[in-house]
């Protein structure tokens, strides 16, 4: 091999390594940082995640191989004469190696794709806790129902307490942390949608159509929701907060509200 190729091989080589060092550089300090999204609060939000970074390790793994293809290609075959370089027609070999590995690799996203969706679209058991939310333009409701606010809940009790939002007073939705947390959804106008960034998951709030899903949250602390549609003009006061809490504080929060709301009744004389 003469001095030149020696040059040239030494100048492709430093500079794919170059391209593939700032690579993994960029994707270290993308999952240093949760790959750009929150990690969630809720065992569902986790299996999404972890669905997430898989997906972003197929790309990276992917973008890395034909981008160091397509810097050695450049500068193997640039341009160097006029002479016409070899002719190849087809090669059998490629052609089924660059066709089979899209197809290996929709087949593994499809996969995990279908076992995370079958664990986030679980279905919640009678026993666990049911909140309505109703959404309306433009605020929150949510409905907490006496006989069915979890494990321990007494079948016979009677009354609701609610939590009505306004546009300067946001509500908060309270729940268990640990315990499996059922939304029903639920429109008298338009179409909304309830969104918690920490659940890494939203569902439209439908007019005619109750729509429903169940999240466990791990984390204790208090996480902003709003309505991730545009629903009208005042869409952007459709907020509300996320508090999770202890089971013994969400009990004392519910006996706290209906104890308010029978004050209030009382008052009114209704």
């Amino acid at each position: 091999m003469g001095n030149a190729a020696r040059r040239w091989s030494l100048r492709t080589v430093s500079i794919v390594s170059l391209v593939i060092l700032f690579t993994l550089i960029t994707a270290t300090s993308a999952f240093a940082d949760a790959s750009g999204q929150p990690g969630g609060i809720t065992k569902e939000a986790e299996d999404m995640h972890q669905l997430y970074l898989l997906v972003l390790a197929m790309a990276l793994v992917v973008f890395v191989i034909v981008e160091a293809a397509l810097v050695f290609v450049i500068l193997r075959y640039r341009k160097k004469s006029d002479q016409l370089p070899e002719q190849t027609h087809g090669n059998n070999v490629l052609e089924v190696v660059w066709t089979s590995i899209p197809i290996i690799i929709v087949l593994i996203l499809f996969v995990f794709s279908f076992v995370t969706l079958t664990k986030v679209d679980k279905e919640a058991k009678p026993e666990n806790l049911t909140v309505d939310v109703q959404g309306f333009q433009f605020q929150w409701q949510f409905t907490y129902r006496q006989n069915d606010l979890g494990p321990g809940s007494d079948p016979k009790a009677t009354g609701e307490v609610v939590i009505l939002g306004t546009g300067k007073d946001e509500p908060t939705l309270v729940i268990p942390v640990n315990e499996p947390v059922e939304f029903r959804l639920h429109s008298n106008d338009v179409i909304h949608s309830f969104y918690v960034r920490d659940f890494l998951y939203k569902l439209d709030v439908v007019p005619g159509r109750d729509n429903s899903f169940k999240v466990t949250a791990k984390e204790i602390g208090t996480f902003d929701g709003q309505c991730a549609e545009l629903c009208g003009i005042n869409h952007s006061l459709m907020r509300f907060h996320l508090k999770v809490v202890e089971r013994a504080d969400f009990d004392k929060f519910i006996a706290d509200q209906s104890a308010g709301s029978k004050k209030a009744a009382a008052a009114t004389g209704k």
